[in-house]
């Protein structure tokens, strides 16, 4: 999986805001855009699985998110 971070757009950001807030993470629709509330969310999921609170959805990110689906 590519890595997705603040200001990208895209299939993959989609991706990520559907798991997000399928676990209650993100209150909004999925966009594609990889804004604000999006990074405060990949934070708080980050914070909450034991990662790196870069905001920054990479390989250790990815997996996490995968496992959860």
């Amino acid at each position: 999986m590519p890595t997705v971070r603040f200001g990208d757009r895209g299939d993959q950001v989609v991706k990520v805001q559907f798991i997000l807030i399928s676990h209650g993470y993100v209150s909004l629709t999925a966009t594609g855009y990889f804004g604000p509330k999006t990074d405060k969310a990949v934070r708080a999921w980050q914070k909450s699985n034991g990662l790196q609170e870069d905001g920054i959805v990479g390989a250790a990110t990815w997996k996490s998110l995968s496992v959860s689906v």
